[in-house]
């Protein structure tokens, strides 16, 4: 028997107003819901755009340089400068470009702070922040505040905005496995082989017990010219100069790389330890930083 028309045309029919109504119903008490939970996680601040607001304002932070000085002291205020950024098809004289703390997308909901779970880039710098600005402290656990530091000594990177448990700068050679031992979101290689990766990592995990031992976190300079390094180790770091930054338990230097990435902040460049020279084993542009603290700069000038 074939079917009527009025069977086939006749969806709307099927429901009873008063099973419409309730439809209805149902739909409006769940925007009620979502519009009620909306409020409470707009009171307590936990809306996505109102912790993206906190981040910015915490990571750019606005703070003072050490006072300008013609060589590196122990206590101060600094940023990490590459001389020169050689990218091609890319102007950078104007960049200003700065050793920064990089916070990911998986971290902002957790925090809107520097912590352990944020990583390292290369980064613009109109102006120093918390974000692309440390403290430089001695590297053997001693208080040498207001002492030179110099060519060959050890010292850490300690982020700012962190005193009740100092985060520190720190790298790691490969485990045996070859797999890294920094978990990061971008990485580098050179010749196919993966660069050592830079890591953030509080004190209380420093040491033994802990997670990362002390010795991951110490850094020293040398100077730019291998011909000039034996005269001049042991000799007050100059500010704003050029010089070569060493991890001290890998014996590798700190690198800007060419390679631009795309973070909450904008474009930035990858950063990694590793060496990179020409055929006269010179390090070449990559090596090659100094230490601001509160000179003029020429981060970008290629002398």
């Amino acid at each position: 028997m074939p079917c009527k028309i009025s069977v086939l045309h006749s969806g709307s029919r099927r429901f009873r107003p008063v099973v419409r109504i309730g439809n209805w119903f149902e739909d409006h008490c769940l925007e009620q819901e979502k519009i009620k939970h909306f409020k409470k996680m707009r009171d307590k601040g936990e809306l996505l755009v109102e912790k993206a607001r906190t981040l910015f304002d915490n990571f750019h932070k606005e703070i003072v340089l050490a006072a300008p000085k013609e060589t590196v002291i122990f206590g101060a205020v600094v940023q990490l400068m590459p001389i020169h950024l050689d990218i091609e098809n890319m102007d950078t004289s104007d960049l200003k470009p700065a050793l920064s703390v990089l916070i990911n997308e998986r971290v902002v909901r957790s925090s809107q702070s520097i912590n352990d779970d944020c990583e390292l880039s290369v980064a613009p710098s109109g102006r120093p922040c918390v974000r692309n600005s440390f403290r430089i402290i001695s590297g053997d656990d001693t208080d040498r505040t207001g002492e030179h530091i110099k060519f060959g000594q050890r010292f850490r990177l300690e982020c700012l905005e962190t005193e009740n448990d100092p985060i520190w700068l720190y790298s790691a050679p490969k485990q045996c496995n070859l797999f890294q031992s920094i978990s990061t979101t971008f990485n580098s290689h050179k010749h196919g082989e993966l660069n050592l990766p830079l890591g953030l990592v509080h004190r209380s995990k420093c040491g033994c017990p802990g997670d990362v031992p002390k010795a991951y976190t110490n850094w020293f300079c040398i100077n730019r010219d291998p011909l000039k390094r034996f005269e001049t180790d042991g000799m007050p770091l100059p500010s704003n100069a050029p010089l070569v930054i060493v991890h001290a338990a890998t014996n590798k230097n700190l690198a800007a790389e060419n390679v631009a990435i795309q973070t909450l902040f904008g474009p930035e460049f990858l950063v990694s330890v590793q060496n990179y020279r020409n055929v006269f084993k010179r390090e070449i542009w990559k090596n090659v930083w100094m230490i601001s603290n509160g000179h003029p700069t020429n981060a970008n000038s290629k002398s």
